[in-house]
């Protein structure tokens, strides 16, 4: 864990989301531990249904079922990052006067995840496909994700320690609305 109790270190995230890629890991040791695996999981099964979506074996039948369960998949995306804001909040200072951040703690877990999934999905096309150029894109992946980890890192230091502040995110998303009058 970090110095902020409770706020796991990105390596730690870093290494459950790989975890769970891999199709193992431990259970989560905190609330929010288990909040963050499950929105990687999430963004797996998402990144699955997208690919479903844009698969040519598919009919239109098949496409409009995957375009429905991504949508069910990031409505629940959106609840995740509230309650990960929110879990998140409780263990930093807030310093109304502070200038704010461009994204919040969710926001920046999310990347981590989805720049997590790309590699490990690229890393096993690699393997299935070893002539093309997938295997020469994962150290560029690999150099974002340490990128990532830091700035992650270097936001949460600045909310912990009051120099920034953030808005928890609220999604206001309209899946399953009725469309606006026109």
């Amino acid at each position: 864990m970090s110095a902020a109790a409770g706020i796991p270190a990105v390596e730690e995230v870093v290494a459950a989301y790989e975890a769970l890629s891999a199709g193992s890991g431990e259970p989560p040791a905190t609330p929010l531990v288990s909040l963050l695996v499950e929105l990687h999981a999430n963004n797996v099964a998402q990144w699955r249904r997208e690919d479903a979506a844009r698969s040519s074996d598919g009919d239109d039948a098949a496409v409009a079922a995957a375009k429905r369960d991504i949508d069910q998949l990031n409505a629940h995306r959106h609840r995740l990052l509230e309650a990960i804001d929110a879990e998140i909040a409780v263990f930093l200072r807030d310093n109304p006067s502070a200038p704010p951040s461009t994204e919040t703690p969710a926001m920046a877990y999310d990347r981590l995840s989805v720049l997590v999934t790309r590699i490990s999905f690229t890393q096993q096309a690699a393997v299935v496909h070893p002539d093309g150029d997938l295997a020469a894109r994962l150290p560029m992946l690999r150099e974002q994700l340490g990128v990532l980890s830091e700035a992650i890192t270097v936001l949460l230091d600045e909310l912990r320690t009051g120099r920034k502040r953030y808005v928890p995110y609220a999604s206001f998303k309209l899946y399953g609305s009725p469309p606006p009058p026109s």
